[in-house]
């Protein structure tokens, strides 16, 4: 929660037996409701690191359900082991979310 900007980042995290039975999904999207329509936030904001074809495409999914965007490539964003990251930063609105 970024209370001070009025949004939520959505993470999810599954252990490789649990991939591709959507449970990923059905946690982000009820983390969205939960932003919403609990909480009154304004945005939720998800994405993936440079290199994560399987979270690009949940994060690409989740953004198209909910009628969110791309906002951009934040450079050398996130840590990794031994690497720095590009983070892939997208974004749901409320007013987005509603429609």
């Amino acid at each position: 929660m970024e209370w001070e900007r009025r949004a939520a980042r959505v993470g999810v995290t599954l252990d490789r037996p649990f991939w591709g039975e959507g449970y990923a999904s059905d946690a982000a999207d009820a983390l969205a409701e939960l932003a919403f329509e609990t909480l009154d936030l304004d945005v939720v904001a998800i994405g993936y690191e440079r290199g994560n074809e399987r979270s690009e495409r949940f994060v690409e999914s989740f953004v198209e359900r909910h009628g969110g965007q791309y906002d951009g490539v934040l450079r050398n964003w996130t840590r990794v082991g031994d690497d720095v990251l590009d983070h892939h930063r997208y974004t749901v609105t409320r007013e987005q979310y509603e429609a």
